[in-house]
């Protein structure tokens, strides 16, 4: 009997544990915005076509709007001005860029420093500076190849008008002026006589060269 009681014991101790059963781990939530975002991440992107910018091609210094359109008579016209006019023409619908001298696109200054440096003058930077070369026309002298220059869009204090932006005679016919620059809109003819904007902002007109007997540009002066 003493032999059987450990076994009986031993044996009760068994039965009265309970049994310990595996829990499984719980998978973690899966979040909804993380499927959201993946299939998002996951999506094919439609490609986006990029627009392809095919710059013009200059057109011929003999340009047809000189030889048809440009009116000539009684006035002494040099071939550089001719020349001149052709290369702003040939610039035309070319982009406004604020700070661009060419040939992609330009601002004001920009395009006349580059039509210009095609008859031999370097000219400044600036309207401003531009603004101090040659001497003054009035509109009655007014012929292709003369500069306008006009005050800005914004109002200063000071009574002082400030040069802002310069633009070049194209034409002269009668009381109609027309002036090639580069505005908002581009490189472009706009017929000044028409527009209040450019008649109020006027502040001069300038003539930056003459030509010699020769028929050679005369360099600007101060």
């Amino acid at each position: 009997m003493k032999k059987l009681l450990p076994i009986i014991i031993s044996f009760a101790a068994i039965t009265t544990v309970p049994a310990q059963t595996k829990k499984k781990p719980k998978s973690a939530p899966v979040k909804k915005h993380q499927t959201a975002y993946h299939h998002k991440a996951t999506a094919k992107k439609k490609p986006v076509a990029k627009k392809v910018v095919i710059p013009r091609e200059p057109q011929p210094i003999d340009s047809f709007y000189l030889s048809e359109n440009l009116d000539t008579t009684g006035l002494n016209i040099s071939g550089n001005v001719r020349q001149l006019l052709a290369i702003l023409e040939s610039e035309l619908g070319k982009p406004y860029i604020r700070g661009a001298i060419g040939p992609m696109g330009f601002d004001c200054s920009g395009l006349i420093k580059f039509g210009f440096s095609f008859i031999g003058m370097t000219l400044p930077r600036t309207a401003a500076d531009i603004g101090r070369l040659g001497y003054m026309i009035t509109a009655s002298d007014f012929s292709p190849g003369d500069l306008l220059f006009f005050t800005g869009r914004r109002k200063t204090r000071s009574k002082e008008k400030r040069i802002a932006h310069v633009g070049c005679v194209y034409k002269v016919e009668g009381d109609k002026i027309l002036m090639i620059h580069s505005s908002n809109q581009g490189v472009n003819i706009v017929d000044i006589t028409k527009s209040d904007y450019y008649k109020q902002r006027l502040i001069y007109a300038k003539r930056l060269f003459e030509v010699d007997s020769n028929n050679v540009v005369i360099p600007p002066s101060e």
